[in-house]
């Protein structure tokens, strides 16, 4: 089994984050590791989609667990093995945000897997989130700026 797991804080609230992890189709504008990805149904558990890895097969994903604001876990099925990726948000005690991304490759050929792409996805985490994050703050911007309280 891998795990691979990351926290950024950030000044978007978790409404901006929720918005930008809910625009499935659009992933790709801050994820450099996929090529596409698509959501066949509503942002809820149950719900099937598909991403595709540059350079790599099309997979089939499953919302395994949706929270709004809170979390959300969707899964993947690789030869013999499992990919889960789940989500959190939480607010810290200085009012930030705290984003956290975590990867695990379960089942036999987990460490086939871990090889092939952990240490791809361990690298590039960070900055993707970051991505991300910068997304979710100009979002929220644009938001204010139109909306002003």
């Amino acid at each position: 089994m891998l795990i691979i797991e990351h926290t950024e804080k950030t000044k978007a609230s978790p409404q901006a984050i929720w918005a930008i992890w809910k625009d499935v189709e659009n992933w790709n504008t801050w994820d450099s590791g996929l090529e596409y990805s698509k959501i066949d149904g509503p942002f809820e558990a149950g719900t099937r989609g598909k991403l595709r890895p540059k350079g790599g097969p099309e997979f089939e994903t499953l919302l395994t667990c949706v929270e709004p604001l809170k979390k959300f876990v969707d899964t993947a099925k690789l030869p013999l093995a499992l990919f889960v990726m789940e989500h959190f948000i939480q607010e810290s005690p200085d009012g930030m945000t705290l984003v956290t991304h975590r990867v695990e490759i379960q089942g036999f050929l987990a460490p086939f897997f871990a090889i092939v792409i952990g240490s791809g996805i361990k690298k590039n985490m960070p900055s993707e989130m970051r991505a991300m994050i910068k997304k979710a703050e100009s979002y929220e911007s644009r938001l204010e700026k139109h909306h002003p309280v």
